[in-house]
């Protein structure tokens, strides 16, 4: 067998290089506020840690029409150029704009990925996640939200409160899904375009999951129930991803009252007893300096850097932050509850072909593609598994570079994908569960910020998960018993895992061999335990955390919209309060 995978992977390597020496020119500056000097001890009224998801969108809120001064603090740098083209996410990991932190390897899940773990891309640039995510646009179950509300007694977290701050979010420019009732669900002057892109191809497969029970849907938005298989929407519009550095601070370069500050790294928060004062950051330049912040400092640095930032700052564990010889200055469960969606990549071979593949248009979604939300028990209102099914023609260059480098399977695997490809088009299955029980923790490696945290995933920690894991595949392996799959022959490709199993036993054998993330990390700094409902850090003054870590329990799908929407909430109160 050819060794297609490390061929991939030399090539996306120099595909990388070649990005690295464009992204000097920084082509995409033009659009961003310009990079603003620092000088010590200066003040502001807001200051923002990281430029991702939720700190862009919060960064334009807050200096949107009023008068107060604002500091965003980025680690990273603008967006470069293949940030934007929708055809080219796949290069984008593991490079400069990656943070690159890597799981602790715990000898049971992940094990069949490039050093048996799990690499946790992270946006490491203006719109974070946002800006190299793969851009599908889903709001969540309302369950998602009902539960939280219930979780935490506070209504205004209901799926009918937070609708409002999906649809300040949201510009839907999608015309047929306009002209039905799904626009009443949306927003259609927010801040971010979103479209489906629809097609014959994906008929096919919308029928075909609707002979097993999962109806086709025009939309999974909605109020009483997301299940169902559509075309999905996408941030994209104008020819371009609609990161949240796009969509929001796009639109505050010319504010006076914004300060960008890139390649800034916050070392530390700052405290007058329990009273958050400022921050402590090391420029672009090398300076260390002293920023102060006359009303709140808020922390937007994602579920795994937030809670680090916190617990150096003396807010965490008190036992393990003692260890480190750091200061407690609230004893909080900071780092714990860490969530993703656990999945596992399905590859089935469908028709043969040898027909040419015509040149993919940069500025649309790569392949098409649907997903699917279902539940096992058929009278559950909310899913249990989603799948995202990616259609890929045959001998696919793209296909081999979301296995080797973006899900990051051993090249084992990929190339048995690659072998299956050969000749024949494949239906690529990202399959993974919704509200997984199982809990993981971010802890500190070093007292050093420069150090990254420990992030053990906890994937299938608890065993229900497992167990609805392999209820959920064989569900979905239904579709191979279908019209159209029948047709042309469809096979479940064989990754050599699992020979000689069958049934359940072959099904727990494949979601643990399988096993992989959605990059879907949240709740380690979670409403409830570490912040209240309005997101501010429980026995302390001026500080809140806005971002995914704030999240009690996960939603039923890709969650850079709740992020975005936890964000637009959170901006209502800060304003409010000051």
């Amino acid at each position: 067998m050819s060794d297609a995978a490390a061929t991939t992977l030399s090539t996306i390597s120099a595909v990388q290089s070649a990005l690295t020496v464009l992204s000097a020119l920084q082509l995409t500056a033009f659009r961003y506020p310009p990079d603003c000097s620092l000088t010590n001890a200066s003040s502001y009224d807001y200051i923002v840690v990281g430029g991702g998801s939720a700190g862009s969108a919060l960064a334009y809120r807050l200096s949107a029409s009023t008068s107060h001064k604002v500091l965003l603090i980025e680690e990273g740098s603008y967006p470069p150029f293949e940030t934007e083209i929708p055809l080219l996410f796949t290069p984008i990991p593991k490079t400069s704009v990656d943070y690159d932190t890597s799981s602790v390897n715990d000898g049971y899940t992940a094990q069949n990925l490039q050093d048996q773990i799990i690499s946790l891309t992270q946006g490491k640039m203006l719109g974070g996640g946002s800006s190299l995510n793969h851009m599908i646009h889903v709001q969540g179950d309302p369950h998602d939200y009902n539960q939280w509300a219930s979780i935490l007694g506070d209504d205004s977290w209901n799926y009918e409160n937070v609708l409002q701050y999906f649809k300040k979010l949201e510009n839907l420019t999608d015309v047929d899904l306009l002209a039905t009732a799904f626009a009443d669900l949306h927003g259609t002057d927010g801040m971010i375009k979103i479209a489906r892109e629809p097609s014959a191809t994906t008929a096919k497969y919308l029928k075909a999951f609707a002979e097993i029970g999962v109806p086709t849907v025009d939309d999974t938005t909605s109020r009483t129930s997301s299940i169902g298989a559509t075309d999905p929407l996408y941030a994209i519009g104008d020819n371009l991803r609609q990161s949240n550095a796009l969509a929001y601070l796009a639109r505050a370069k010319s504010f006076d009252n914004l300060c960008v500050a890139l390649s800034t790294k916050a070392q530390k928060i700052l405290f007058d007893g329990t009273t958050a004062t400022g921050v402590q950051v090391n420029t672009s330049k090398g300076e260390s300096l002293v920023l102060y912040a006359k009303k709140e400092v808020i922390v937007s640095a994602g579920a795994i850097h937030s809670p680090q930032l916190l617990m150096l700052s003396g807010i965490g564990p008190k036992s393990h932050l003692e260890s480190f010889g750091i200061s407690v200055v609230a004893d909080l469960p900071v780092g714990q509850n860490l969530m993703d969606h656990p999945s596992a990549v399905l590859l089935i071979q469908m028709e043969a072909s040898t027909e040419a593949t015509p040149a993919a248009n940069p500025y649309i979604f790569p392949v098409p593609t649907t997903t699917f939300y279902a539940a096992v028990d058929s009278s559950q209102t909310y899913p249990d598994y989603q799948t995202i099914n990616l259609v890929f023609p045959h001998d696919s260059g793209a296909m081999m570079q979301l296995c080797t480098n973006v899900f990051k399977y051993s090249n084992d695997i990929c190339n048995k994908f690659y072998e299956a490809n050969v000749g024949r088009s494949v239906l690529f299955v990202v399959h993974n569960l919704m509200m997984p029980n199982s809990r993981g923790n971010v802890s500190l490696a070093s007292a050093d910020i420069s150090v990254d945290p420990l992030v053990y995933t906890g994937t299938y920690s608890d065993c229900s998960d497992l167990d609805l894991m392999v209820e959920c595949l064989e569900d979905f392996a239904a579709v191979l018993n279908t019209t159209y799959f029948r047709s042309v022959d469809a096979t479940l490709v064989d990754t050599g895992l699992c020979t000689g199993k069958t049934g359940t036993e072959f099904w727990k054998c494949y979601a643990l061999g399988m096993s992989a993330t959605m990059w879907h990390y949240a709740g380690t700094c979670a409403m409830g335990s570490v912040v209240d409902t309005t997101l501010k850090v429980k026995g302390i003054n001026g500080l809140r955390v806005v971002d995914a870590s704030v999240m009690p329990t996960e939603v039923s799908g890709n969650i850079n919209a709740a992020v975005t929407m936890i964000a637009e909430k959170a901006a209502v109160h800060i304003l409010a309060d000051n």
